[in-house]
């Protein structure tokens, strides 16, 4: 809801210099003959969306080829996110006559796919944490696990909603996530600290095991 507001602020704001922007483009193309396909439909409904989302889809393919952890899209184009969205969402429909449909969903999903991975991690947050609040259930009613820790991890590399996904799937992926009850990852947008949180609560039957576990956990996260 806040960030409807913001974006409807920020497009009557900005509704002037949208129109003189779509007004040089297309003088541009005015001098420079007609577009090709490419021309009309990347920088729209490509490049703009990516650079709304502070390139989020391009941060969950790295995350998923490769270990770099992030790569610091969201700490630049974050701020002006607030910009680009009305820009995205005017430019939208003003085009929607012009391109398929089918281009209208990927522009606006490559452009909200911030918004869509952070339902994700937390449906799927959710989900893990009933999952095991059963196996829990279940351990103890047979044999109760006496050790219990919580851990928490300052991830200064964090910056986005990709991130976290990433954060995520690296703790549940550990060979002793059956030992971890809880868990959860977030930003920090307070100000107080650069980067993200990941918390946690282990159970295991000594404090060895509970140290071994949170070394796993610390180097699965890196």
């Amino acid at each position: 809801m806040t960030l409807w507001f913001i974006v409807q602020y920020t497009l009557k704001k900005n509704t002037v210099n949208l129109e003189k922007l779509l007004f040089a483009h297309d003088n541009l193309h005015a001098c420079h003959g007609q577009p090709n396909a490419f021309q009309r439909i990347f920088p729209t409904a490509v490049l703009l969306p990516l650079l709304s989302s502070s390139c989020c889809a391009i941060q969950l393919i790295i995350n998923a080829l490769s270990g770099w952890g992030c790569a610091g899209f969201n700490t630049y184009l974050g701020p002006i996110r607030p910009i680009l969205l009305p820009m995205l969402l005017f430019s939208t429909w003003t085009l929607l006559p012009q391109r398929s449909l089918g281009w209208t969903i990927i522009s606006l999903f490559l452009g909200f796919l911030p918004e869509l991975v952070d339902i994700w991690n937390t449906t799927r947050s959710q989900q893990w944490q009933q999952k095991h609040k059963d196996m829990q259930l279940s351990s103890t009613s047979s044999s109760p696990l006496p050790v219990a820790a919580k851990l928490r991890l300052d991830i200064p590399t964090m910056g986005c909603v990709s991130c976290v996904n990433k954060v995520d799937t690296s703790i549940r992926q550990c060979k002793s996530a059956a030992n971890i009850r809880e868990e959860t990852s977030w930003l920090t947008d307070d100000g107080s600290a650069k980067g993200g949180v990941a918390e946690l609560s282990i159970m295991a039957r000594t404090n060895e095991e509970v140290d071994a576990i949170a070394q796993e956990v610390v180097t699965a996260v890196k």
